[in-house]
């Protein structure tokens, strides 16, 4: 069985209904309560578990944090729960890709000594780097020349 119809099936349980009409609004009883249906159910291998995620999820206890993260994002985002509403991401952008060159070069100044000249003269870099992207990022504001009294036009930095 699917991740979200198992949490669906399981909150339908708990909350003894077969749909919804609104986002459902659980406790934190009934929360409780889908987590360890739904563990249970991954655990007896009735539940879609990846490979992948057995090998991260080796304890009963590990699979119950992941089931409980997992829980939520299908009470946000399944839409026979969440009130049928599209689920639009709270912060967009917040995960981005990090920088390429500052991530190697977090990793070449991991292999010196902090406080070492080779150390400092790597964060020197990583700083310069953050310095030109963030700059990068900041929208210059456009002048209306139009707006600007006669007078004042000379000043205008192109």
């Amino acid at each position: 069985m699917k991740q979200n119809d198992a949490v669906f099936q399981a909150v339908c349980s708990v909350l003894n209904v077969n749909s919804f009409d609104s986002a459902v609004a659980l406790s934190k009883e009934q929360r409780s309560m889908v987590v360890a249906i739904v563990t249970e159910g991954i655990l007896a291998g009735q539940v879609d578990f990846s490979t992948e995620a057995k090998a991260k999820h080796d304890t009963p206890a590990k699979v119950q944090i992941y089931t409980s993260g997992m829980v939520s994002n299908h009470l946000r985002k399944d839409k026979r729960l969440n009130g049928g509403e599209k689920y639009e991401t709270k912060n967009p952008g917040s995960r981005a890709k990090k920088d390429p060159a500052i991530e190697s070069m977090k990793l070449l100044q991991a292999q010196y000594e902090e406080g070492s000249d080779a150390w400092h003269e790597i964060a020197s870099a990583i700083y310069d780097r953050e310095t030109t992207l963030s700059a990068a990022k900041v929208k210059k504001p456009v002048i209306d020349i139009e707006a600007i009294p006669e007078y004042l036009r000379h000043l205008i930095q192109k």
